[in-house]
């Protein structure tokens, strides 16, 4: 039974409506709440509006609030963290390096020397939090790592960083349902009449199935073929021609982590669709919600805006309590260990995908890759534990490894591409304090 649940980003846009309704209404669990956000205003109105909630249904849950996450975390039995992690000046910083020496398509989120200080900086401070958790909670505690996509969280290597540091963790991504959104509107057939797979690893993930629900019908032959005489779909054209199958996600980002073409874009864009008069709305909305609370008009209307706003597929509150054993759940992105559902990544990797989670156990569900996806994804998948290695332990030697078999600086010198980097890490040593920088 679960007594202490921290969730760190707690005002996230995207998954803080599904926590709160999953947690408070679907569950009433009457668990001693903590919510962690940067943003003290968010967090305070974030918890006083969860307690609104609960109040509304008898529930005896205790909520605090805090800009701290070593405040929180001690004894707490599950960690959820949905925080952004992007930085916009320390990315900044990493398109003026790279670009100053004639590297900008290196300023990446995921892969690259760009997605490597990234995954420095978000994967060292998971690893902060696993190793606070294995000091101070339970040992069957656990870290759920929740991205929109837009995060700056690369899954599986902030999965593996938490592994490394003793802590079990699962990551839930929004990929399958962003997916269905895109080729929705690509293929002009309404949402609810496609059935969507995706799976592969965090940011490389592939389309595996594509049918019209109403008559059964394989639509992948014509997304494909549609894709190649689509000027539009330059990108995706050359990587079903390369791979022999779709790429995933709510665009097209996969070739972050491969190879420089002349197709892709000058550097990464980082967007997210949620603007600061967003954000202002949710407050407006959290602020009703605690005034009024669920059984008043305005409350219930700002709650029922909420809700809206929130990730139709994503729910970290069910995954959470079938890991607990409490519940049966299928879920059509989960970031777990390899168990052979997704081939081409060897047993333990984390890889993503469907998966069924049932008495505490996870089951992957059987993902169909194509051999040439497969092939890239093994030698990913090791990038990936490497890199997870270098951020959780400040290891230069997991650091150089990764970076030597890294297929996006194939064409960069690795003598070259190591100085280089040691230089942007000294330049932002107060970000990755698990190296050892000083001069």
């Amino acid at each position: 039974m679960m007594k202490k649940l921290v969730i760190a980003g707690a005002g996230a846009y995207s998954f803080a409506p599904a926590i709160l309704e999953d947690l408070l209404v679907r569950y009433r669990l009457g668990a001693e709440l903590w919510l962690v956000d940067a943003d003290l205003d968010m967090a305070e109105l974030t918890a006083r509006a969860a307690d609104a909630i609960a109040k509304s249904f008898g529930l005896s849950t205790q909520i605090y609030y805090t800009t701290q996450i070593e405040k929180a975390i001690p004894g707490a039995d599950a960690v959820i963290v949905c925080a952004d992690f992007l930085d916009e000046e320390a990315w900044k910083l990493d398109y003026e390096a790279l670009d100053e020496v004639g590297l900008g398509k290196q300023a990446r989120l995921y892969g690259g020397l760009g997605g490597v200080m990234q995954t420095l900086r978000a994967c060292g401070f998971i690893a902060e939090i696993a190793e606070q958790m294995r000091a101070s909670c339970p040992d069957e505690a656990f870290l759920l790592l929740c991205d929109n996509g837009y995060g700056g969280l690369h899954l599986c290597r902030a999965c593996e960083a938490a592994r490394i540091m003793g802590v079990k963790a699962y990551g839930l991504s929004a990929n399958a349902e962003q997916t269905q959104r895109r080729l929705a509107l690509y293929l002009g057939i309404p949402e609810e009449k496609l059935q969507v797979v995706t799976g592969g690893l965090s940011g490389f993930s592939w389309v595996s199935v594509l049918k019209d629900r109403t008559t059964g019908k394989d639509l992948i032959p014509r997304c494909k073929t549609e894709m190649a005489e689509d000027p539009r779909e330059a990108l995706a054209a050359q990587y079903i021609d390369w791979y022999g199958a779709i790429p995933a996600g709510d665009r097209v980002m996969q070739y972050e982590q491969l190879e420089d073409t002349d197709l892709n874009p000058r550097r990464t864009v980082v967007y997210s669709g949620i603007g600061a008069a967003d954000y202002e709305i949710r407050k407006k909305d959290l602020a009703d919600l605690a005034v009024y609370g669920l059984g008043h008009d305005t409350g219930f209307a700002a709650w029922q805006h909420m809700r809206k706003s929130s990730l139709r597929s994503v729910h970290p509150i069910r995954v959470l309590q079938a890991l607990l054993g409490n519940d049966e759940y299928r879920t059509r992105n989960l970031v777990y260990p390899c168990d052979g559902a997704v081939k081409g990544v060897a047993g333990k990797r984390y890889v993503e995908g469907p998966a069924v989670i049932k008495g505490s156990a996870v089951r992957g569900e059987e993902c169909a890759l194509t051999i040439e996806v497969q092939d890239t994804m093994g030698q990913l998948s090791l990038c990936n534990l490497l890199y997870a290695e270098a951020a959780s332990k400040g290891s230069r030697d997991a650091l150089r490894q990764g970076l030597e078999i890294d297929p996006a600086l194939m064409g960069v010198d690795l003598l070259y591409a190591e100085d280089l980097l040691d230089g942007m890490m000294r330049r932002q040593a107060d970000r990755l304090t698990r190296f050892d920088l000083e001069a």
